[in-house]
């Protein structure tokens, strides 16, 4: 679905690259321009991707940034991340493997948005928060808010910073994005003085599978629901309401409830968390040469006799 991100009035020159003067008094003091130095410093060396979150992050007061690379038909490649090594076990690897095709971020690379800084309210379904999705990558990080920073690198690729915040009792939203908007041209042009191409992860015997995964999401669940139904499943998946996917398809939601307790009843299951479950473990069983659904795959998943 295209997400509408029009800029408003008090961000529509900064999203142009005219960084409004009222966003720079009081925001970009000594310690964002150290930062901004030493990330000059950094462009070519090993440090660089810890240097350029570190500018994000004191630009925006924001706590913990994750940097990774979009790919048209490729899965992300992790450049740089704070979490702890447990975190990034449990967190970032089945990210990378396979549950990025249900991020609102990556669903905005895939409108091939340009350099752009993103809150995640901006960019989300409105059920998102509720999504088992928002429950297995930012429960155990604790954050409150999270904000992309998109830099474009052509076509085919971006870099994403998504930066985090966990205290809740701030509320940086605006003033942080204000900033980041202000030196969104200082970062978009070390990212791409340090990253001037970038390609996927040339993991053996996996390249094939990364460039099905798109269609393998597509297919989910298409062998035993109608293509309404599949398409339900998929918006189920991103974190959308029922009012939500009644606007997407152009029905009524009494008409998207029904669907959704026929789809249950269908696959057996009586909730939104086994349906991300057997989507997970369906597209990790799935080999490289898959083209079906890929719960044609998954030998444990007995669906409701009809």
């Amino acid at each position: 679905m295209p997400i509408d991100l029009k800029p408003t009035p008090e961000t529509h020159g900064a999203v142009h690259g005219q960084a409004r003067d009222e966003a720079l008094p009081g925001l970009i003091d000594d310690k964002v321009i150290a930062a901004i130095a030493e990330a000059i410093a950094a462009v070519g060396t090993a440090d660089f991707p810890r240097a350029i979150a570190a500018l994000c992050l004191k630009a925006s007061h924001f706590d913990s940034a994750f940097i990774c690379a979009f790919f048209t038909g490729d899965k992300p490649l992790p450049l740089y991340s704070d979490l702890s090594d447990e975190q990034d076990r449990r967190i970032i690897v089945p990210y990378v493997g396979s549950a990025y095709l249900l991020d609102p971020f990556y669903d905005l690379f895939k409108q091939n948005v340009g350099d752009r800084v993103v809150g995640l309210n901006e960019c989300s379904p409105d059920d998102f928060r509720s999504s088992d999705y928002y429950r297995m990558f930012y429960a155990d990080t604790d954050l409150n808010d999270e904000m992309g920073v998109f830099v474009r690198l052509g076509t085919d690729a971006s870099i994403l910073m998504s930066l985090g915040v966990r205290d809740d009792r701030l509320d940086l939203s605006q003033r942080s994005k204000s900033t980041l908007e202000a030196l969104l041209g200082v970062i978009a042009n070390l990212c791409r003085q340090h990253w001037p191409r970038l390609a996927p992860s040339p993991q053996a015997g996996s390249s094939r599978r990364d460039n099905h995964l798109e269609k393998a999401f597509e297919m989910f669940a298409t062998s035993m629901l109608s293509n309404r139904e599949s398409e339900i499943v998929r918006l189920i998946l991103k974190g959308h309401s029922s009012k939500s996917m009644a606007r997407v398809l152009g029905n009524s939601p009494e008409t998207v409830k029904v669907h959704r307790k026929r789809i249950y009843a269908k696959m057996g299951i009586t909730s939104q968390g086994e349906l991300f479950s057997i989507f997970l473990r369906a597209l990790s069983c799935m080999p490289p040469e898959g083209q079906d659904d890929p719960l044609s795959y998954l030998e444990d998943f007995a669906p409701a006799p009809r």
